[in-house]
C-alpha cells in the first residue's frame, strides 16, 4: 500500500483507494464492507464512490455495523 494520503484534503466523494486510505484498510476491503453495507457508498455507473462527510460520520459513530459482520 502506498503512503497514505489522509494528510491532505480529500474530495467530497473518494474513490476506493482514497476511502481505503481513510479507513487505513485494503481497497479489497472497502469493497466487502461496501457491498455488504456496513460502510455507505453509491454507484456511479460501474464504479463505486463513498462520500467523505458520511464514512467520517461512520467512523465517528464507532463503525456501527462493522463488529457484527466480523463475528
Amino acid at each position: 500500500m502506498d503512503t497514505p494520503r489522509v494528510d491532505r484534503e480529500l474530495p467530497p466523494m473518494l474513490t476506493a483507494d482514497e476511502a481505503s486510505d481513510l479507513l487505513r484498510v485494503r481497497r479489497p476491503q472497502v469493497y466487502a464492507l461496501a457491498r455488504d453495507g456496513i460502510i455507505p457508498s453509491v454507484r456511479v455507473g460501474r464504479a463505486v464512490r463513498f462520500s467523505r462527510a458520511r464514512l467520517e460520520q461512520w467512523i465517528a459513530d464507532g463503525g456501527a455495523g462493522l463488529a457484527e459482520a466480523q463475528e
